[in-house]
């Protein structure tokens, strides 16, 4: 049940936040080295990366907080 309500959360993550509001951070405080293609994809994979540790961080946030609120009514 938590692994299915884990990946759930996440998926639902990845599809909300917009890549815009990642994509402004990267080209304000990470600097991206390379020529053409090259820069475009490391560019790409910065976005990748940092939405999924996001996602990922929100989604386990959010699973605790619900487990923790299940119990907590139960005492």
């Amino acid at each position: 049940m938590k692994i299915l309500l884990f990946i759930v959360l996440f998926c639902s993550g990845i599809h909300f936040i917009p890549d815009a509001w990642i994509a402004g951070f990267v080209k304000a405080h990470i600097p991206i080295s390379g020529d053409g293609e090259e820069a475009m994809d490391s560019f790409e994979m910065h976005i990748i990366v940092i939405k999924t540790t996001l996602c990922a961080a929100g989604a386990f946030l959010l699973m605790k907080l619900l487990f923790w609120l299940k119990n907590h009514q139960k005492k």
